[in-house]
């Protein structure tokens, strides 16, 4: 190793405290970056490199860097989002947080050519502001800072264990699956942006319909289950009397475990669950009096609603005891305690609860 290798060596081992500290800073910035812009993520990771991997990168590129501060290296992180829109979300929100050395950053996934198998991410040369209070020391050292999509990591990390770090000299027909691979994870990305937001348009036009009372024709499904319990004015309004049995407050829950036993009971659109509450309204209601009168609770679930009515549906259609248990058996996962429940509840009818 020559001497001036060996003093940009020194010269790490006397910084590395202070890449360290400034990781964790550099972590917490973007994960705080993400949670205030309301971003999901999968993650955020940080590393200090190594001394071994830094002398090994001088033994192969010593001739580019005269100082530790030509490295920008050192610290690196990495933001993973799970959609490809997100990834310029989060670099305009790198670039207003961060001192950025335009110079050296790139939107590596830009300078791909159209016949090679590259996959790569959206990545910035940083340093902290000074006027955010930090110290010289630390502002004035530089990181890299990577965004990428999940599927974009993966690529990442395959080809790394695979050893293919660029298109040169990969054997024609490799190059050629890696490129195929490359462009499938590519339209995988935009397929997620187009499903998400699909999924988002649907979420809001099913609450539009069900706060207008024109859903009637909508299949329960997770997000419908969900809108109208929670904003349906009738189950509203049931659920409230429920919550004044008790002096409870209502709490959310998400019902997709109701979803099964709504269909055992053939309910299969949102006008069914409709009628299942018009129908069973005031059973549901005594069946809930029995059960939450001498209960002492503050908070009761969201789905209470959907479990009275159910169990009046089975009173009201005349059930038999053997198919009450084989429906309980869906909300309770005990076959005894789904018999005994069946049991409870027939004697209920017998004394003169069925309706």
């Amino acid at each position: 190793m020559n001497p001036k290798d060996r003093m940009i060596i020194e010269d790490y081992r006397k910084s590395k405290s202070s890449f360290l500290e400034l990781g964790d800073i550099v972590h917490n910035l973007l994960r705080t970056l993400a949670d205030q812009a309301h971003i999901q993520i999968l993650g955020v990771e940080h590393r200090v490199k190594s001394e071994d991997s830094l002398a090994g990168k001088l033994a192969k590129k010593g001739d580019f860097y005269q100082s530790l501060d030509d490295l920008t290296d050192i610290l690196g992180a990495r933001v993973i989002t799970f959609f490809a829109d997100d990834v310029d979300k989060i670099g305009k929100l790198v670039e207003q947080t961060f001192v950025i050395d335009w110079d050296r950053s790139s939107d590596k996934r830009a300078l791909i050519k159209a016949d090679t198998f590259g996959y790569l991410s959206l990545h910035y040369i940083c340093s902290l502001r000074p006027e955010d209070g930090y110290s010289e020391e630390l502002s004035r050292k530089r990181f890299e800072i990577q965004i990428r999509t999940i599927l974009q990591h993966t690529w990442a990390a395959i080809n790394h264990d695979l050893g293919y770090k660029s298109e040169f000299g990969v054997p024609r027909a490799i190059a050629r699956e890696l490129s195929r691979v490359a462009g499938l994870l590519e339209i995988a990305d935009d397929q997620f942006v187009r499903v998400r937001d699909n999924m988002q348009f649907y979420t809001e036009d099913i609450r539009q319909k069900i706060t207008a009372d024109k859903a009637d024709d909508f299949l329960i499904d997770i997000v419908s289950l969900r809108e109208y319990v929670q904003r349906n004015r009738k189950m509203q309004a049931f659920l409230r009397e429920l919550a004044n049995i008790s002096g409870a407050e209502i709490r959310f829950i998400d019902p997709e475990s109701y979803i099964d036993q709504l269909a055992w009971l053939g309910k299969k659109t949102l006008g069914d669950l409709g009628q299942l509450l018009e129908e069973n309204h005031d059973l549901a209601l005594t069946l809930a009096e029995q059960a939450l009168r001498s209960a002492e609770l503050d908070i009761l679930s969201s789905n209470v609603g959907l479990r009275f009515l159910c169990r009046a549906e089975l009173l009201t259609r005349r059930y038999t005891e053997a198919q009450a248990a084989e429906f309980l058996k869906l909300a309770t996962g005990s076959e005894k305690r789904a018999a005994r429940q069946a049991r409870a509840l027939m004697a209920f009818a017998e004394k003169g609860g069925r309706v």
